[in-house]
């Protein structure tokens, strides 16, 4: 029995193994088998929310700083009655939720610097950080390649999992999904 292999080893990205022959044949190796789109064929667009502002990455990590430290100032203030309070106060409650602000808004800062795309609001809006390190507001749409419907980008995935941006077409959600690789975006546009 020969064991010669007619195929060949070169062409069009397919790998020929073994002992048969696989001429014609694509072995597609990774990728799960799902075809990848550009930015282009998926028609892309960024629709910046709040009118478009954006703020200074500084200015929030500052004032995640200035709103954190005033917030533990009230909050000391308010737990040790350094001044007469009313049995009933809601002020520590007030205190802890600009402590909350405060400390989020410093780490969101922090995070833009190295990954300049993160969710934000309701998996729905993502912060981004343009070329001159200004931060805006954005939600995304494209074009389903397969049905030509509209696509929005979401992050999705399990509570306690990982969680992916994807954008999921309205005709057809369960089928139609492409993985976002937010490096492929173009940068945000400042004026």
């Amino acid at each position: 029995m020969s064991r010669d292999n007619n195929g060949s080893q070169e062409g069009d990205n397919s790998v020929n193994v073994g002992v048969g022959d696989f001429r014609g044949a694509n072995v597609n190796i990774g990728g799960g088998g799902r075809p990848k789109f550009t930015p282009e064929q998926m028609q892309i667009q960024r629709h910046l929310a709040l009118g478009g502002s954006s703020v200074k990455s500084e200015s929030l990590s500052v004032f995640g700083i200035v709103t954190g430290v005033a917030s533990l100032i009230g909050l000391y203030f308010t737990l040790f009655q350094a001044f007469p309070q009313p049995k009933i106060s809601s002020w520590p409650y007030v205190f802890m939720f600009a402590l909350g602000i405060g400390v989020f808004s410093f780490f969101l800062a922090f995070a833009l610097r190295k990954r300049r795309f993160e969710n934000f609001l309701f998996r729905k809006y993502y912060v981004e950080a343009g070329n001159q390190d200004r931060l805006y507001l954005s939600s995304f749409t494209a074009v389903c390649p397969w049905c030509q419907s509209r696509m929005n980008l979401r992050n999705v995935g399990p509570k306690d999992g990982p969680r992916f941006d994807r954008f999921i077409c309205e005709r057809n959600p369960r089928q139609h999904t492409i993985d976002l690789d937010p490096t492929v975006l173009p940068e945000v546009e400042q004026n």
